[in-house]
């Protein structure tokens, strides 16, 4: 009977043993066939709110052209070595270009503590073994060893990401600047060390014999000259002068060049501080929107701004031709243009101000600090490049009012006692799953005050409105974004193309597919921009073909 028992034991373990050692690269989820994505996550060791982010920041990875990067998350891989397993499964999806074989596989294995970056032959110069281990050592593995994937690989992709954009992997930290070195190969030895000879002067002048016999002292050529020069030959004062306005008065071909990327530049910028009208609700379909990009509620000057802005330059060109008679190049209508925008911010923001009261009439503090917080979004920027007092005071004394909508203290509806805010790890406990992901994808941070007398709560929510997550329509949350972008016709010389981006909600799973216009290409960049949209668009919905050159690193913990 013993003999028996043991018998069908070992079966058993034989059985397991067998099936933990099949697994192979075919069981792994690929990301590219199961809806779209880099990241591979079965097991859920990462969270929801993880897997958006990175989805979204290897994308822009993917199609800038630097790296194709897939990430695998899994509990176990049998009893396949994990350098190995990165190696085969790089290969078997083909991650990277298949020119370049820019692919990168960074595989974390739970059960068997290992950590892996798996390079193509196309990474192995910006990002070298020795650097894919520091990610690994300074950026992953402290969290790992804490259970902390999510923050584990946040940190290491940004490390990854700043290694390729910049050459440098520490993007926490400024990189020290170099001077150059200066080149003294063409100096005689000796001379690069050696100090300037000091010059020679003397008090006494040189003399010199005068064929009358006397002695005089020899005085600079520029003197003599002057001295010998005959007075009939220099011009009147007033011919000089005549002659000097020809070349001082008019305009040159750099003032129309000046003139040419003043009307550029300042419809960019009064689309940027300023906005447009907000779309109409008839348009159905149309591409969702994010919270930066609703309209200057309190001025938006459009078409007639600019028609006044120009106005008022060109104003001031034709009296300095014509009136002081100065010749007006590039940089003085450069000027002119910054002049001009300077004062007409400073305006803006003195009829904004106007305009507060009567707009914010009857809305609450978050309200009130969403449209607020909207135009200082828009005009922050406008401070900066156009620095005046005026508009430099206005804008804090904007912020000032801003923090003070949202931290003075809230009085209880209940008992009309001070309510207190929780703190940012304690009012978690008090939101709802939808909330906590829009926490989690810094689309808005909520605020939490609570009454210690009648323990009523109050949560507040404020945009983060330089997030790229937009209002789902199915969940009224901020954790709507563009997942995945398909060209369906490439746009040419003679007609528009279009595309479809696909939208998925990171709180409720829902999913719609959007229609966009490509617009049409020039003649001179047909070739280049229709290969560039082809290729980012098999990037988005497929690995790119590359293999792995052997390359990368691999840590424990």
């Amino acid at each position: 009977m013993r003999r028996i028992l043991f018998f069908v034991l070992t079966l058993f373990l034989l059985s397991c043993q067998g099936k933990k050692s099949s697994f192979s690269v075919a069981d792994v989820p690929d990301p590219k066939t199961n809806g779209g994505g880099y990241i591979s996550n079965p097991d859920n060791l990462l969270s929801a709110g993880t897997v958006s982010l990175l989805n979204e920041q290897l994308a822009r990875l993917d199609q800038s052209g630097k790296a194709q990067v897939a990430v695998v998350v899994l509990h176990t891989i049998g009893k396949n070595e994990a350098r190995d397993f990165a190696r085969e499964l790089l290969r078997h999806w083909g991650v990277g270009d298949a020119k370049v074989n820019n692919g990168l596989m960074i595989l974390l294995v739970e059960d068997a503590r290992q950590l892996v970056f798996e390079t193509g032959y196309g990474l192995e110069a910006p990002l070298p073994d020795v650097i894919c281990f520091r990610i690994q050592q300074d950026y992953m593995i402290p969290y790992i060893k804490k259970g902390d994937y999510d923050d584990a690989f946040r940190e290491g992709i940004r490390s990854v990401i700043s290694q390729l954009h910049s050459g440098n992997y520490v993007f926490d930290q400024a990189s020290p600047e170099q001077e150059p070195a200066i080149d003294v190969s063409l100096l005689p030895p000796g001379a690069a060390s050696a100090d300037p000879p000091e010059p020679v002067t003397t008090d006494n002048p040189v003399t010199t014999d005068h064929p009358d016999g006397e002695i005089v002292a020899a005085q600079p050529f520029a003197e003599t000259a002057d001295a010998r020069q005959p007075e009939e030959n220099y011009a009147p004062a007033e011919t000089t002068s005549q002659a000097d306005s020809y070349h001082e008065e008019g305009v040159d071909i750099g003032s129309f060049v000046a003139f040419f990327f003043a009307l550029i530049l300042s419809a960019v910028l009064m689309h940027f501080f300023f906005g447009t009208k907000k779309k109409r609700e008839t348009e159905k379909d149309s591409l969702p929107e994010t919270a930066g990009a609703a309209p200057n509620e309190f001025l938006r000057p459009g078409w007639k701004g600019l028609i006044l802005l120009h106005l008022t330059a060109i104003a001031v060109v034709v009296y300095l031709i014509f009136v002081e008679r100065q010749l007006v190049g590039f940089l003085k209508v450069a000027l002119i243009y910054y002049i001009v925008w300077s004062v007409f911010l400073g305006i803006a923001a003195l009829i904004i101000t106007a305009r507060t009261r009567p707009l914010l009439a009857g809305k609450s503090r978050q309200e009130q600090w969403l449209k607020m917080m909207t135009v200082r979004h828009r005009m922050r920027w406008a401070a900066v490049v156009f620095p005046l007092p005026l508009l430099y005071i206005w804008m804090k004394g904007w912020e000032r009012r801003i923090n003070k909508l949202r931290n003075e203290p809230y009085d209880c509806p209940a008992c009309l006692k001070p309510m207190q805010r929780l703190e940012e790890d304690e009012d978690d406990h008090y939101l709802d799953k939808p909330q906590v992901i829009e926490e989690s994808l810094a689309s808005v941070d909520y605020d939490v005050w609570k009454c210690d007398t009648c323990d009523y709560k109050l949560i507040l929510g404020y945009n983060d409105l330089s997030s790229n997550q937009a209002l789902c329509p199915s969940c009224a949350h901020h954790t709507y974004s563009c997942k995945r972008t398909v060209t369906k016709k490439a746009a040419t010389t003679h007609a528009k193309g279009w595309g479809i981006k696909t939208y998925d909600c990171a709180a409720c799973a829902f999913t719609h597919d959007y229609r966009f216009e490509i617009p049409r290409v020039s003649d001179s960049s047909s070739s280049s921009s229709s290969s560039s949209s082809s290729s980012s668009s098999s990037s988005s919905s497929s690995w790119g073909g590359g293999s792995s050159g052997g390359g990368g690193a691999s840590s424990s913990w």
